[in-house]
């Protein structure tokens, strides 16, 4: 069997809302399309995303109440990314080494799709497992150079799809050039 990439295993036309969307709307939305995530924007850029798990650990748990929380209050981000071109197998890993569940899916600048553990184990049930193994050996880093975030460069502001940690911080590919 070949490689499987990424974009053969996504789900595809993800939900991306407004920073600033009240929780309570974008709950209603969420199960109204039957999901359970959302990847929040600002200014058209993708910057985190809302997971249920976030809503009920940070929301319910706490008893606040959704009709005052904005998206943005409760997103994780930076967003980890990955492209659609990428093999499922660095997903995997990135998502075993992250500790996270769901990896949205960047072409061209453009969230297209997430990537879910579910999604993973339906094709290739032992692949999270193997990736769990390979994220403790220390020699994998070097297949897995740099991760990419989508956020705003901690130096000039600007929106990036290509985010990596430099020096602490994380910066854009023009910012780390000239650091």
């Amino acid at each position: 069997m070949g490689k499987i990439k990424v974009s053969e295993v996504m789900s595809k036309n993800p939900l991306i809302m407004d920073i600033s969307t009240k929780l309570i709307d974008a709950v209603k939305t969420m199960v109204d399309r039957g999901i359970s995530t959302i990847i929040v924007s600002e200014h058209s850029k993708p910057v985190g995303i809302v997971t249920d798990r976030d809503i009920i650990v940070k929301v319910v748990a706490r008893n606040l109440d959704p009709n005052l929380i904005n998206l943005g209050e409760i997103m994780s981000s930076p967003l980890m990314i990955i492209s659609v071109d990428e093999d499922l197998e660095k997903a995997a890993y990135i998502m075993s080494k992250k500790k996270i569940r769901k990896l949205p899916v960047l072409e061209k600048n453009r969230i297209m799709g997430i990537l879910s553990e579910n999604d993973i184990v339906k094709i290739a049930p032992d692949l999270l497992a193997i990736a769990e193994n390979k994220s403790t050996e220390e020699d994998n880093e070097k297949y897995f150079e740099e991760e990419h975030f989508a956020g705003k460069c901690e130096i000039c502001g600007q929106f990036s799809t290509e985010l990596t940690y430099f020096k602490g911080q994380l910066v854009c590919p023009e910012c780390k050039s000239s650091m």
